[in-house]
């Protein structure tokens, strides 16, 4: 009988196996961060958004009111807004914004908003903002809990002020 060591087909085989196997996960890793780098995502930091002057319009009895958000986006990537909710309110919300033809404005619904890589977007009627329909009464003053969905599955809570209209 002889060892399997003495077997020179054997010892081939096995010095084969030991060499191709770190080779073909060499070869498959390098394809893989290829793709990843031409996909033009690598090294790009995340977004990275932070809200400031949250403000919601104290509304008018039996009237809608919006909200604005300032968004800073101080990532790498672009970042794109797609819902927002007040739970506390109970209220259904809406991104909108005013838009202006034949010299009749109307409302837009924005399926979302786009917060641009090391910019930021300052909400107001013609960027976009959030509709809150048939909010409760609520006093100047007063804080109102909001939570912003991103695209990219990131939400943030931001807590806006009761403002007065155009304040």
């Amino acid at each position: 009988m002889t060892s399997p060591s003495a077997d020179p087909a054997g010892r081939r085989a096995a010095v084969a196996a030991a060499i191709l196997v770190p080779v073909a996960a060499c070869a498959v890793t390098l394809a893989l961060l290829t793709a990843y780098v031409s996909s033009g995502e690598a090294g790009t930091p995340p977004a990275r958004i932070t809200i400031t002057r949250a403000r919601v319009v104290q509304p008018l009895p039996g009237r809608d009111t919006v909200a604005y958000f300032d968004l800073r986006n101080s990532g790498g990537a672009d970042a794109a807004l797609v819902s927002v909710e007040a739970p506390l309110l109970g209220s259904p919300t809406m991104l909108a914004r005013d838009v202006e033809s034949d010299g009749a404005g109307r409302m837009e619904k924005l399926p979302e908003l786009k917060v641009p890589a090391g910019g930021e977007v300052r909400m107001s009627p013609s960027v976009g903002d959030v509709m809150v329909e048939d909010p409760p009464p609520l006093r100047l003053g007063e804080r109102v809990d909001f939570v912003l969905r991103f695209r990219d599955g990131g939400e943030l809570r931001a807590v806006a002020v009761v403002v007065r209209a155009g304040g």
